[in-house]
């Protein structure tokens, strides 16, 4: 088991892997609006949407990494050591505590080691977010550092914006034993639905930018360079497994973008269409997370046993 290290022990800046307690929650300016009661409530947002404890219940060390291009990542580490461990990536405004991300990230724990970690301009993370053109650097990084500590097999896991990091990463670099995308579009259409315009609208606005970083604690770059969609890229994953999951209930993408998805990605590949989920972090409870642990159980042992045969 993974034992919680000493708090205030802090990592040499010669030693970016160290695995050390940080406290989990990123500095933000006061806000200097005239109104007492509106800036003490914007502060309050910020504070929990930056995470404001180590809330993790289960044993873990957090861990610092880079990504190529120097952007450093915050992370954690939770669970005992398995041969197969998961880089969890979360989506848009989300963050490693985030209590959602938190209550997958225990419950794969409770079958494999998982990796959690703040995107670039997220949470404890330096950086900006790109809308999903750079952030599969990060995934790629933290595969890297899971690997590095001998695990097996590693599987990379995300949820909308983290959904499209995990097939981007998998297409670029090819590092990973399996990739579980969870809501994840399929082609950019800022016009799309209500949910899509809005943040589109925090992306392209200087106002929604502002309004992201003093609210959300979520840092957004002002230019998009327009990265080839999920669509196009996914048929680049195979022969790595890919599961595919979505909700029927999805406000942001409809579920026939995970079709398309489906259709051009190469084999082994399952999709997995769930009534009554909504997108993302909307649908996840205890009982998703066990779904989802199974899932992946049986996407590498299928993937085992097309490998053996071939």
């Amino acid at each position: 088991m993974l034992n919680r290290l000493r708090v205030g022990k802090v990592a040499e800046e010669d030693d970016p892997d160290k695995e050390f307690p940080l406290p989990h929650r990123r500095p933000h300016r006061r806000w200097r609006g005239r109104a007492p009661a509106l800036r003490w409530g914007l502060q309050h947002v910020a504070l929990t949407a930056s995470g404001e404890r180590d809330a993790y219940d289960l044993p873990h060390v957090h861990f610092w990494c880079d990504t190529d291009d120097g952007v450093r990542l915050a992370g954690t580490r939770i669970g005992e050591d398995r041969d197969t461990a998961i880089v969890l990536a979360h989506g848009f405004m989300g963050y490693r505590t985030k209590r959602p991300w938190r209550v997958l990230a225990e419950g794969l724990a409770q079958h494999f080691t998982v990796y959690t970690f703040d995107l670039r301009g997220h949470g404890q993370s330096h950086g900006h977010c790109s809308g999903g053109q750079k952030e599969s650097l990060d995934v790629q990084a933290v595969v890297a550092h899971a690997r590095a500590r001998g695990h097996g097999r590693v599987v990379s896991v995300g949820g909308s914006l983290g959904g499209i990091a995990v097939l981007l990463a998998a297409a670029e670099a090819r590092d990973v034993d399996g990739v579980v995308s969870i809501s994840a579009p399929a082609v950019w259409d800022p016009q799309g639905s209500k949910a899509v315009k809005r943040a589109t609208w925090l992306f392209m606005s200087p106002f929604g930018r502002a309004l992201a970083r003093r609210v959300m604690g979520t840092r957004i770059h002002v230019e998009w360079g327009n990265p080839d969609p999920p669509a196009e890229v996914i048929g680049r994953i195979s022969p790595i497994p890919v599961l595919l999951v979505h909700g029927e209930d999805d406000h942001f993408f409809p579920a026939e973008g995970a079709r398309l998805l489906h259709e051009r990605a190469g084999e082994p590949k399952r999709l997995v269409i769930l009534p009554s989920f909504g997108h993302a972090e909307d649908g996840f409870t205890p009982e998703f997370a066990s779904r989802l642990a199974g899932d992946i159980s049986e996407l590498l042992d299928a993937a085992g046993d097309a490998a053996r045969t071939s």
